[in-house]
């Protein structure tokens, strides 16, 4: 028994469908597959100088309190549970916007600089900061760093390339901020 033929116009439907479904799933694999090769790691570093000295920088940087008044994160709804202060501080939100994270301190080297953990989503995404103070004649070195695994999710990968551009921003507004307090604050 023979098979009726196909009609002409599905014959001429089908091919080009199949063609541009082809390259779609061929262009969706590569973005997955560039994606999970691209690198999951991610450092971005900024610096600023400080007309201070190190113990006029170190009191904005160990107390969470005062992150507000500095840091771009300030303009998140947020908390400080536990000490605000030192070792453990720890502020967190839950930002309609952003989802719900933490920030810990968790080490404080007076007047040296601090180091914290950030996690977002329950841990989905991890970062580690330190802010680093280095005396620098009468005034300070000021060094921003964060770094994050962001493992191999795809989507991940390619948001790490543009992360030393958007992250790098964030760090150097909220360098730029501390800058001009500590600066205000030492000259009255």
């Amino acid at each position: 028994m023979t098979r009726p033929p196909r009609p002409r116009f599905l014959a001429a439907v089908s091919r080009p469908g199949a063609v541009v479904a082809g390259i779609l799933a061929l262009l969706a694999g590569g973005f997955v597959l560039v994606g999970i090769l691209l690198p999951g790691t991610v450092e971005v570093t900024r610096s600023v100088e400080i007309e201070a000295a190190p113990e006029a920088v170190f009191p904005l940087l160990n107390d969470l309190e005062r992150w507000a008044e500095w840091t771009p994160w300030g303009e998140v709804e947020s908390r400080v549970e536990g000490p605000a202060r030192g070792s453990g501080a720890r502020r967190v939100w839950d930002d309609p916007e952003l989802g719900s994270g933490s920030l810990t301190l968790v080490e404080s080297r007076p007047p040296f600089g601090v180091d914290y953990e950030v996690e977002v989503e329950d841990g989905a995404i991890r970062f580690a900061g330190t802010i680093s103070v280095e005396a620098r004649g009468a005034g300070s070195l000021v060094t921003w760093t964060e770094r994050a695994d962001l493992g191999w999710n795809p989507l991940l990968g390619w948001t790490a390339l543009t992360m030393d551009e958007s992250q790098g921003r964030q760090l150097r507004d909220g360098l730029d901020r501390l800058k001009a307090r500590v600066e205000a604050a030492a000259s009255r």
